[in-house]
């Protein structure tokens, strides 16, 4: 009978609160155990999508009969579930281990049937995502902007993003949205309308490219059939039920076209592009810098917009641009991208920045572009220096004459070195002292070895010295009160600086955590924390003998200080 009744408690029970159940429907599946238990391992549901949990509850009972107690607690896992087609279903067993066992539940079988059609399309019809694209067929880099907007009729009391596209193919820009709702009416029907996600799609390759679906988990608020027996429950907030609901949009297919007979130095850009470009000053002195500046503007793919390539002359020191975006909406609004060099001319001389060109594909006018900036003369006086200026006109024709070498010095201060030998007594002396030196460091380890134990004990007690010379003055006052304060201040005020500890943190288990890690001994330890609680008892004791300990006390704070110190060595 003891046996059956221990078995009977290990058992892991399945239940269900509707079977059969119709599609679409939510499922209760609860397993309980009326045991300790831990590792509770759902099955798998193939067939199912899990809406929620599982989510474990506790509930224990206590009584009393006979002169005997009895106590026992149940534990039980919920999941929610809703069934994804029609059938007959087998829930394989789950499992949880109790007692160092493991403890298998039965499987159950679910029937799924086909709903209410009607029903089914009435929420389709009230609660649903639609997708809008600027475009459906497109060209290899253009852009086109995809708009997810949640449409609803009925009382939503939360939503939340179940599954975001995959969107391959494409390289993606998300942009912000505001989530609010609004009101509009599309085909005559009056809508809330919100913005679920909001982006901006750039073709990488070609051929009919998908944007996957968006699934949204939208939690329905609806209202209770009402029950004329119960006239409290919509008192108490029993009137309404949340519904959970999976929703997703349909997908939507994009012909993207490749592009054919591109020009040479195409870079995939796409889009209605102008560029001009800038130079700060048209004279300036060598060695003095100045700014070259690029700028793009219009509307189409920036992102993908790199440094062009320009052929800078081979005197000028360039560095690498800064660039400056100013992108809207992708860059489906018009916006404007900058490139900003600077540019050191190190020879005197008249230059020219090239004209830079631009090869982009306009989808507007569905032809190749080519946009040109410019050409800039720029006139490079010699320096100011004098010194410099020759320099500079000898550098110039060794690089007309040499054009791999960029920079020549022309003044030299070569010395000769006289060779020196050193006498045959400074060599063993050098060949010596090494080995002098180890000795003398050997030497001077052992004395400070020895003698290291002095020193610890030397400097510990300078610092218990320190620390508890308030506490001697209280003495000499005969104000034994402030002394019990000021030996236990000194005592916190020691660990709190010794640990790097705030004075909001510091507790006596702190204490026993820092001591422990840093290998303080056990009686150590017990010595401190007891020497606090001995003084703050001694603060508000009202027994006044304790003022005939004082000598006794300060000597332990002082003993104390000093065996933590050697301990922290």
């Amino acid at each position: 009978m003891l046996l059956s009744t221990f078995l009977f408690a290990q058992e892991l029970k399945v239940s269900i609160d509707k079977n059969p159940v119709i599609l679409g429907e939510q499922i209760l599946l609860q397993y309980s155990i009326n045991a300790e238990s831990e590792k509770f391992q759902i099955p798998n549901f193939n067939n199912f999508r899990v809406l929620s949990g599982p989510n474990p509850s506790t509930q224990s009972s206590y009584t009393f009969s006979n002169g005997k107690s009895e106590s026992s607690t149940t534990t039980t896992y919920s999941l929610y579930l809703k069934a994804k087609k029609e059938g007959i279903y087998d829930i394989p067993p789950a499992s949880i281990y109790s007692s160092g066992k493991k403890i298998n539940s039965k499987s159950i079988k679910i029937r799924v049937v086909k709903g209410n059609t009607k029903q089914n399309n009435e929420l389709s019809n009230n609660l649903f995502i639609k997708v809008e694209t600027s475009k459906k067929a497109i060209v290899v880099g253009e852009q086109i902007l995809v708009t997810y907007k949640l449409l609803t009729r009925v009382e939503l009391q939360n939503t939340e993003l179940s599954s975001l596209p995959e969107l391959n193919g494409f390289w993606v820009k998300d942009l912000e949205t505001s989530s609010r709702f609004k009101r509009d009416v599309i085909n005559g029907t009056a809508y809330n309308v919100a913005i679920i996600k909001k982006s901006v799609l750039t073709a990488q390759r070609a051929g009919d490219l998908i944007i996957d679906p968006l699934e949204l988990k939208c939690s329905i608020r609806k209202q209770r059939t009402r029950n004329n027996r119960d006239p409290f429950a919509s008192f108490f907030g029993n009137a309404y039920n949340v519904q959970e609901e999976f929703i997703s949009s349909k997908p939507i297919k994009i012909k993207v076209k490749e592009l054919n007979n591109t020009p040479i130095n195409y870079k995939g850009i796409v889009g209605d592009f102008n560029i001009t470009s800038e130079i700060e000053k048209s004279s300036v002195k060598a060695n003095d810098a100045i700014n070259y500046s690029i700028t793009i503007t219009g509307k189409g793919n920036f992102e993908l917009l790199k440094p062009l390539d320009i052929n800078f002359s081979e005197d000028f020191e360039i560095y690498e641009p800064k660039i400056n975006n100013k992108i809207f909406e992708g860059g489906m609004k018009r916006s404007i991208k900058t490139f900003e060099y600077l540019i050191i001319p190190r020879y005197k001389g008249e230059y020219s920045i090239p004209a830079i060109s631009l090869i982009t594909y306009n989808p507007r006018t569905k032809k190749f572009e080519k946009k040109s900036t410019s050409e800039h003369k720029l006139t490079v006086n010699a320096s100011s220096n004098n010194d410099d200026e020759n320099t500079t006109k000898i550098q110039q024709i060794v690089k007309n004459n040499k054009k791999e070498i960029n920079y020549i010095s022309t003044r030299t201060n070569l010395k000769n070195i006289e060779k020196k030998n050193i006498t045959k007594n400074l060599f063993y002396i050098i060949c010596i002292l090494p080995f002098i030196i180890l000795l003398i460091f050997k030497i001077f380890n052992s004395y400070f070895t020895l003698n290291s134990s002095k020193l610890k004990n030397t400097k510990a007690g300078k610092i218990a010295q320190k620390r508890l010379k308030t506490a001697q003055k209280c003495i000499k006052m005969k104000n034994y009160d402030l002394f019990y304060e000021e030996i236990e201040k000194s005592l916190w005020g020691y660990f709190a600086d010794k640990f790097k500890i705030s004075s909001a943190d510091l507790s006596k288990e702190k204490i026993r955590n820092y001591f422990d890690n840093s290998d303080i001994t056990i009686e150590t330890q017990s010595a401190f924390i007891n020497l606090l609680s001995e003084c703050e008892f001694a603060r508000y004791s009202p027994d006044k003998n304790n003022n005939l300990q004082i000598d006794t006390i300060l000597g332990k704070a002082k003993q104390i200080i000093i065996d933590v110190e050697k301990a922290l060595k």
